[in-house]
């Protein structure tokens, strides 16, 4: 079964690097009887596949744009952001790329220990890049604010009927890190803000 794989992406080569979803399916192939392209053979199937340089390319252009908008985001980005600014740093003529692909990638970055990894807070993936546990707290509030980017402490306790202990607790943790902005122009109800939210509310091009 192996062989003829490695027979199926020699003929395919071209296809596998020029068509993203037809990678994506051959690497489930792979996955299915137990190759790992990445690894496989010291990275034979990689090569094979054309995937080893592609997504070492792409990791390192993943770090670039995570760190250039950490300042502004708190390490947090989305992955549907992340792939729009992928796709304007990419060479004209790269490879086209698609979630799938970024996901392997920052699969492959873990052994630099910066935090790298796909995170969930209600129905957006975001790509954190901060070498820090989220707390149960924290998804939990931004969850609440995946539609609206902002939350105030009322929206909180209403919600989640927590005690101002541990809403204090939970906003002063995120706006320590950067994940979170105040926008305190109304003092007595000041509204937090998500950045990493911005780009799918507004189509704001924060950093590069």
């Amino acid at each position: 079964m192996k062989a003829n794989l490695e027979d199926f992406v020699r003929e395919h080569q071209k296809e596998i690097r020029n068509d993203p979803m037809f990678r994506g399916q051959v690497q489930r192939m792979c996955q299915l009887i137990g190759v790992d392209p990445l690894v496989s053979r010291k990275g034979y199937m990689a090569e094979l596949l054309g995937v080893g340089d592609f997504y070492c390319e792409l990791g390192i252009q993943i770090i670039g744009i995570c760190v250039a908008t950490r300042s502004i985001n708190g390490g947090l980005i989305e992955l549907d952001d992340l792939q729009q600014r992928l796709i304007r740093r990419r060479i004209k003529g790269s490879e086209p790329i698609i979630e799938d692909d970024i996901k392997r990638a920052i699969s492959q970055l873990k052994p630099l220990k910066g935090g790298y990894r796909i995170v969930t807070f209600g129905n957006r993936k975001m790509v954190q890049s901060i070498s820090r546990e989220m707390n149960p707290d924290n998804s939990t509030v931004l969850a609440l604010a995946q539609y609206t980017c902002k939350f105030t402490v009322e929206d909180v306790r209403v919600g989640f009927e927590w005690d101002m202990n541990r809403i204090r607790s939970c906003i002063d943790d995120m706006l320590r890190s950067g994940i979170i902005w105040v926008d305190d122009y109304d003092a007595v109800q000041p509204e937090y803000w998500v950045p990493a939210f911005f780009s799918q509310m507004s189509g704001a091009n924060l950093g590069s």
